[in-house]
């Protein structure tokens, strides 16, 4: 293959994994808390070759960004439905060490402690939250008030550097624990989720784009090859 059909594939390529993200962004629009994904691109050789000594035009994936904006707000009244307004992650205790989240949808487990879908128990300044009888109060600050009064404060924490912050899974984060402290002063929604912020008809735009770039590629490549065929079977003539 020629540098020119080379520079088609890398396209190609890069698009397919494009295809990938919005795929799964559109599969996730309605994950609570769910923050839709976005691709950065470099030309290749691009940090190891001087611009006169490279051919240009090669693409690849230099990475994957998160979009960490804020979704909408829906209002559900469910006592354990929380949301937090502007900046700031629940912390949950998984199997793997603490995680970070802004899917607001917990439950109660038979012990009383506050956990996820997936049974990871919901933190607070001094452990996981227990609550006891039918009474559930969460103020702005993160207080959690039960039967029995208050039991104590959410942990609510935000990322030094996001860039820092990596993807787990539809809506958890990970990340080093000095990138991770208490955010002052947190502004939690009790009875409302986050939705998930990837916008839908965005999604299907993006999925039309890239068909249509991914066709013209293919159309440049079997160009391409024809020419390249014809060159070498008037070359043997």
């Amino acid at each position: 293959m020629d540098a020119a059909t080379y520079k088609a594939l890398s396209a190609s390529v890069t698009q397919m994994r494009r295809l990938e993200i919005v795929a799964q962004d559109l599969a996730n629009v309605g994950t609570p808390g769910y923050k839709g994904q976005r691709l950065a691109f470099s030309e290749v050789l691009a940090e190891r070759v001087p611009p006169d000594n490279r051919a240009g035009g090669f693409v690849a994936v230099a990475g994957e960004r998160t979009n960490l904006g804020q979704g909408e707000m829906q209002r559900t009244a469910d006592p354990f439905h929380l949301a937090l307004e502007g900046d700031g992650f629940f912390v949950v205790a998984t199997a793997r060490g603490e995680r970070y989240t802004r899917n607001g949808s917990f439950t109660v487990k038979s012990d009383g402690t506050l956990a996820t879908a997936q049974g990871d128990a919901l933190l607070g300044e001094a452990g996981p939250i227990r609550v006891t009888g039918a009474v559930l109060e969460v103020l702005a600050d993160g207080t959690v008030r039960s039967s029995e009064g208050e039991v104590g404060r959410l942990r609510i924490v935000r990322f030094v550097d996001p860039r820092q912050a990596i993807k787990e899974g539809n809506s958890l984060f990970r990340s080093a624990a000095a990138n991770v402290v208490q955010l002052a002063e947190p502004r939690v929604v009790q009875g409302s989720l986050e939705l998930s912020n990837v916008n839908p008809v965005d999604g299907m735009v993006s999925l039309i784009a890239i068909n249509r770039n991914f066709e013209s590629y293919q159309r440049a490549m079997k160009l391409m090859d024809g020419a390249t065929e014809k060159m070498i079977s008037e070359g043997t003539r």
